[in-house]
């Protein structure tokens, strides 16, 4: 798993970001967009993205998946070394700790199963992108994980309310601290009762079928580190369908990615345009599984499909540097273009290196 680094602080400073230029020979527009995403937008979307977590921190004051928690994964990624990683991850430790030493009382999604396990993935995936290996409070924080898992495999108490992809069924849970896991074995071997406990989770999501396109998505990147948890035909089939509902402007749209569930106040059906966020989560997990999916049988080349995705972001970058995704369940409450914006950025930051 390789880094990238570079070198932006908290004030964005530009840095050179020059994109690889697409390998479709027969698509010249599309070689030629791919190199036109100037370093100033990548470093806006930096800045952006930087003052929407100080702003959750300062106002929500917790740890969420839809907001600052990708982005705590993903600043090291972005600007290893800079203010912001430094600080996003001492606010995530602090808000752990305060639960785990009794010095606050949970109170309503604060200091909640979702949010304590979560934020423990999360920082444990942090861990694994700054090379430093495992932090004593991200220690701390994946024994409670553990001692919150139920027998059946997964966090039952997980909040399921309708808020997806992460917040409406009890697998997403499993499937995030496999990832967080697998990263931070790369870097430091995890403990023994990591991995028993993974174990019980990876039995968990094989026993149950994924409910969702992202929820498949989520089981391929996590079997790059977990082989066990999906069968080879179905990592074939499912990083088939996941190339499928790419639509033809490069773009994925969040009723491609979404589950019988997955309603809209309203009882409405999910957005069928392309969007920010499925298209960077999705283009971001074929990125981060094209090594191993490329030794399967039967897998076909898939740096096509990225390289159209990572246009799609460069071209869908609001002015202000967020990428804007519509709610997948209310109006006015637009939290996950903040995960849009982390899984953007990362799969344009990863690009560098492809």
């Amino acid at each position: 798993m390789r880094m990238v680094l570079l070198l932006l602080g908290l004030a964005g400073i530009a840095c050179g970001f020059r994109p690889r230029a697409a390998v479709d020979s027969n698509s010249r527009s599309l070689g030629t967009e791919a190199e036109s995403f100037p370093a100033a937008s990548f470093s806006r979307g930096v800045q952006a993205h930087v003052a929407s977590k100080q702003e959750w921190r300062d106002v929500r004051k917790c740890v969420s998946c839809h907001t600052n928690g990708w982005g705590l994964a993903a600043q090291p990624a972005l600007a290893p070394g800079s203010h912001e990683v430094a600080v996003g991850r001492a606010f995530a430790q602090e808000y752990l700790m305060k639960y785990l030493e009794g010095r606050a009382q949970p109170s309503g999604q604060h200091g909640s199963t979702e949010g304590m396990v979560a934020t423990a993935a999360f920082l444990a995936m942090s861990d694994a992108r700054t090379g430093l290996g495992l932090h004593a409070v991200t220690r701390q924080g994946l024994d409670h994980a553990w001692e919150l898992l139920d027998d059946s495999g997964t966090w039952e108490d997980w909040l399921q309310c309708n808020w997806p992809p992460f917040e409406s069924d009890a697998e997403f849970g499993p499937s995030l601290m496999l990832v967080a896991l697998g990263e931070l074995n790369g870097v430091t071997r995890i403990a023994n009762q990591d991995r028993s406990n993974a174990k019980k989770l990876v039995a968990y999501l094989r026993a149950k079928p994924p409910v969702s396109l992202h929820a498949k998505a989520m089981r391929l990147w996590a079997s790059k580190f977990w082989p066990d948890l999906l069968r080879a035909e179905e990592a074939v089939q499912w990083r088939g369908e996941l190339l499928e509902a790419q639509a033809a402007d490069g773009g994925w749209s969040m009723a491609s990615l979404s589950g019988p569930a997955w309603k809209r106040d309203g009882g409405k059906e999910q957005t069928k345009t392309s969007e920010a966020y499925p298209t960077a989560f999705a283009t971001y997990v074929l990125q981060r599984t094209e090594v191993a999916d490329s030794a399967m049988q039967g897998a076909e080349d898939i740096s096509t499909p990225i390289e159209k995705g990572r246009l799609w972001l460069r071209s869908n970058q609001r002015e202000n540097g967020e990428w804007f995704t519509r709610s997948p369940r209310r109006d006015g409450k637009h939290y996950i273009s903040r995960a849009a914006s982390a899984f953007a950025l990362m799969a344009l930051a990863e690009g560098r290196e492809r």
